[in-house]
């Protein structure tokens, strides 16, 4: 996980060089779906509810796949060796191994609530999730009980806050909520601040960097000061979707992926 403040310093200081310093390193055909990475720089591409792991380099490793609780929504591979994966249709979330083999399951119904839908792996145990009749972050342990409870979001903002992804920095938790931007949160669920603009889907954090992508551009937001910066991607088209993981830059063009080294 270091390596991605590390890019992202390199990223952003080397402007004149950088086009220069990538090189392609592998392609994968992706006719239909949407990718993650683990933090060792491993693929995953799923669509309905089937997902297909590959190496850096592009060698397929294993496969998962279930047609009983919907199509996949969303892959929390923060934790290499415990992914999250939801449905968030059928409000049911499974847990899989580093080989995609299922180790537990179980209902996104905490407290009797039935549509939670944005939750995420806490980088320390258990998991996160926004309880959207409550408005606030919960956490759960490994047996599914509440640990923490969070700021309840009347006390942060009345503006409809309509959450799309929630995510464990290692330092924030961090909500994105596309049309009001980046809500704050530090370990204990306590909010902090909200940063505007935010990207309008998916979106990296380590530390206190959030990378997402904003356009045709990469961009970088430092939690702590605010400072928005962009940098240049290798091919950058404003449909590519992009994800920055150990010291590669994976670029999802169309029906190609594309995995550049630096």
């Amino acid at each position: 996980m270091r390596y991605l403040f590390v890019l992202i310093i390199f990223l952003l200081v080397n402007v004149d060089s950088r086009s220069q310093e990538y090189q392609l390193k592998a392609e994968i055909p992706i006719p239909e779906g949407l990718f993650t990475t683990d933090p060792m720089g491993n693929v995953l591409v799923y669509h309905k509810g089937d997902i297909t792991k590959f190496s850096p380099l592009g060698m397929e490793l294993a496969r998962f796949s279930t047609r009983e609780i919907g199509d996949i929504s969303h892959v929390d591979a923060s934790n290499p060796q415990k992914i999250l994966v939801v449905f968030s249709d059928f409000s049911k979330a499974v847990i899989l191994d580093a080989f995609l083999g299922r180790s537990a399951s179980f209902d996104l119904t905490f407290d009797g609530i039935q549509l939670v839908k944005v939750i995420c792996s806490s980088r320390e145990s258990g998991f996160w999730y926004f309880d959207p009749a409550e408005k606030k972050l919960k956490k759960i342990d490994d047996q599914l009980n509440v640990t923490i409870e969070g700021t309840p979001l009347r006390q942060v903002t009345d503006e409809p806050v309509d959450p799309s992804l929630l995510y464990d920095s290692g330092n924030w938790l961090i909500m994105n909520a596309p049309d009001y931007g980046f809500l704050i949160y530090d370990r204990f669920g306590t909010y902090f601040k909200s940063l505007k603009p935010s990207g309008q889907g998916a979106f990296q954090a380590i530390n206190d960097e959030i990378l997402f992508k904003e356009n045709d551009k990469m961009c970088s937001l430092n939690i702590k000061t605010g400072v928005h910066k962009h940098f240049i991607l290798p091919e950058n088209e404003a449909n590519d979707t992009c994800r920055v993981e150990g010291q590669r830059i994976f670029l999802l063009q169309k029906n190609i992926l594309k995995i550049f080294s630096f």
